[in-house]
């Protein structure tokens, strides 16, 4: 994919996941002038950049999150494709659940930061 590189450097790894938060909490800290606000829509930009690399992971088989550290692909949903029989049950299951471990993460994540700005999902029970 061409969108992962910026010349040399991988763009989906953790050189680029700074930025992208820094340049969400001085973006908020200057529309809101509230600290508290600013830190919520960097975590809004985290969360973005993260779905983003998840998404990216599962279509392509890896990203370079690690780019400063170690500059080889990793994949978080490599296992996915591997078939049930050859790897056994345990296995299987936690791969499964690591997987839908990281995307409820970033879901919660975007809900959190989400309800310092008003948007809450709140229960009613109607008589």
């Amino acid at each position: 994919m061409e969108h992962c590189w910026a010349g040399p450097i991988p763009t989906h790894s953790l050189l680029f996941s700074l930025p992208a938060v820094l340049l969400g909490i001085v973006t908020g800290y200057i529309i809101y002038r509230e600290p508290r606000k600013a830190i919520h829509l960097g975590l809004l930009a985290e969360a973005a950049f993260v779905s983003h690399l998840l998404l990216d992971d599962i279509s392509e088989g890896g990203c370079e999150y690690l780019y400063p550290l170690y500059e080889k692909d990793i994949s978080v949903f490599s296992m996915l494709d591997v078939s049930f029989m050859r790897t056994g049950l345990l296995d299987y299951l936690m791969t499964s659940f690591v997987s839908v471990f990281l995307i409820c993460s970033v879901i919660m994540m975007v809900l959190f930061a989400l309800s310092e700005y008003g948007f809450e999902l709140k229960y009613r029970a109607e008589k």
